[in-house]
This record gives C-alpha cells, sequence and structure tokens, in this order.
C-alpha cells in the first residue's frame, strides 16, 4: 500500500506541477516490496527516524512506514533487511490538513484497507515504537534532489 501510495503521489505531483520533481528513476525504485521500499527512499535521501524517534512532531508530513510484524515462515527463504514486512503511509484529509495512516491488511482481521488518525495509529504502534520495530523515510525528500 505504502508504495502504491508514494508513486502515485509523486505521479500526481509531477503532472500537476507541469515539470519532473520528481526523477523517474526515483519512482522506479520505489516499485518495489515493502523491506526495498524503505531502504530505497532512505539510501537516496539519507533521512531515517526509527523506533522512539517517531514522534507526532518528527514525523515528516507524509511519512513512509515499514514495521516489522513478527517473523513469518514465508520470511525464511526471503530475509528482508530489518525484518520489514508491512508498511504503512500518512496521508492527509482534505480540508483540515488531519493526518491519518493509511494501511492495507491483508489477513487477522477483516481485509482491506483501513485509515486510523496518526495520533491512535501511534498510540496503538507503542510496543513496536519501544522496540525499534518501525522506520519512517521520507518520499518528498526525493523532490529535493530534482
Amino acid at each position: 500500500m505504502g508504495e502504491v501510495a508514494a508513486h502515485s503521489a509523486m505521479q500526481a505531483e509531477n503532472e500537476a506541477t507541469g515539470r519532473a520533481r520528481f526523477n523517474p528513476a526515483d519512482v522506479s525504485a520505489i516499485q518495489v516490496w515493502s523491506d526495498r521500499l524503505i531502504h530505497e527512499i532512505e539510501a537516496r535521501t539519507g533521512f531515517v527516524l526509527a523506533g522512539g524517534e517517531i514522534t507526532m512532531r518528527s514525523l515528516p508530513r507524509c511519512a513512509t512506514m515499514g514495521l516489522k510484524l513478527g517473523a513469518p515462515a514465508w520470511a525464511n527463504n526471503h530475509p528482508r533487511p530489518r525484518g520489514i514486512t508491512h508498511v504503512v503511509q500518512v496521508v492527509r484529509r482534505p480540508g483540515d490538513d488531519a493526518p491519518f495512516v493509511s494501511e492495507s491488511i491483508g489477513s487477522a482481521v477483516a481485509p482491506g484497507v483501513r485509515l486510523t488518525a496518526l495520533e491512535t495509529w501511534l498510540a496503538c504502534s507503542e510496543a513496536h515504537l519501544r522496540a525499534r520495530e518501525i522506520w519512517a523515510v521520507d518520499p518528498f525528500l526525493l523532490a529535493a534532489k530534482t
């Protein structure tokens, strides 16, 4: 979900401004699985927050976050940097700019896309934050490179 949201937002920004604010190579680089998405954005921007560094105040406006959620059996044959198995995207509600976390859920609960107020999502993720199992990057820093 995060890779789709970030990619779509980058393409929309390029179209809205009528110029390539985002380099096509950067846009292509984030068409990857959750673990590589965080890695590619971090490597290209030099910016990452980890664990307790992630707060309402420190998060970039439209951050993409990778989470280590358990150790699924499939990951034994497909090791992932940092063990990231899930990504989420901070999105903003039109009108009042309130921050929400958008995430796609495929199992354990009713599948689909879920929007949760950022403050609520951070509170529910406290154990993962303390364990340094969440990393946040800023895909919009890629525009500053162009």
